[in-house]
């Protein structure tokens, strides 16, 4: 991995032909679709933090028209490849400009955070309330949904499909900041590779946010649970955004709490199993970050945490 970023920094020409090569890729190899997003997006987080702002848009800009042109060349529906490969990257840029501005993590997230927060401001702003039209498109295909069995069929069916359709809007934002946070921590690991080994996991370790983040995050859920309507679809949508960060600060206790224990990678391990096979181990560990806020786990067991908003 220390070639390839090396090879990516060593010269404009090279960061845009693997991005470019990523976005590519991530269409033409459907199984490889979000790792080859992630990859193209941390080329321009590298790009970003070892070289420059300026330069990481320009690689952005350049690999995004090639991209378009080649699905252009090849008959597809570029338009469709151009937002989708904006909305991956471009917030990727930004969350990377603002962690080379300001050379902190916890920065960062909620830089990463707050775009979510706009983008579904925007959407309610613009379109209006858009669980009409998830629910639309869910009903579309609710014969399969029923053949999963995985849902219930009949009215509860239906009503579980309405209630999901308020929140899809969170969901996909949420999974959208996750992805641009991914792909910038990707890139700050290769500019550590390059610049300062092992850099990376102690700035990790250290990741903690501020009481007021903590503080907004509760009181949108207390909004949720006691407004009712599009006040409170929106304001549990905004907790899914704002809990992303705190994902990765529950990471980041558990690994503090294993540096500091003597634990094995046997237990980290076992946490990233969890975390890909059960949806409620994020949810926990989201809770556990959003409440290192006021405990301070870390500086608690004598680890490595920071202080907050560094």
């Amino acid at each position: 991995m220390k070639a390839l970023a090396g090879f990516i920094v060593s010269g404009r020409f090279q960061a845009i032909l693997v991005a470019a090569l990523s976005g590519v890729l991530a269409f033409l190899l459907p199984p490889f679709t979000t790792l080859a997003h992630y990859l193209g997006a941390a080329v321009i987080a590298l790009v970003t933090l070892r070289i420059g702002t300026s330069q990481g848009l320009q690689v952005l800009i350049v690999a995004t028209l090639l991209t378009v042109l080649f699905y252009l060349a090849a008959g597809t529906q570029a338009a469709t490849v151009a937002v989708t490969v904006l909305l991956l990257w471009l917030p990727c840029w930004l969350v990377s400009a603002v962690l080379r501005q300001t050379v902190s993590l916890a920065s960062a997230t909620l830089a990463a955070a707050g775009l979510g927060i706009i983008a579904l401001m925007l959407v309610y702003g613009m379109a209006g309330d858009p669980a009409p039209w998830w629910l639309e498109r869910l009903q579309s295909f609710e014969a399969e949904l029923d053949a999963t069995g995985l849902f219930p069929q009949g009215i509860q069916s239906r009503e579980l499909l309405a209630d999901l359709s308020r929140l899809l809007t969170g969901v996909v934002l949420a999974s959208l900041v996750l992805s641009t946070l991914c792909s910038v921590l990707l890139g700050r690991w290769w500019q550590a590779l390059l610049v300062n080994p092992g850099g990376l996991r102690s700035e990790f370790i250290g990741l903690r946010l501020g009481r007021g983040a903590g503080l907004l995050t509760l009181v949108l859920m207390l909004a949720a649970q006691f407004t009712q309507g599009v006040a409170s679809d929106m304001a549990a949508q905004s907790v899914m955004v704002l809990l992303v960060p705190y994902l990765l600060v529950g990471l980041a206790v558990v690994h503090g709490v294993v540096m500091k224990t003597g634990r094995g990678s046997g237990w980290l391990i076992a946490v990233y199993i969890m975390l890909a096979i059960l949806p409620q181990a994020a949810l926990m560990l989201a809770g556990i970050g959003l409440m290192d806020t006021w405990i301070d786990f870390r500086r608690r067991l004598g680890g490595a945490g920071s202080k907050p908003g560094k």
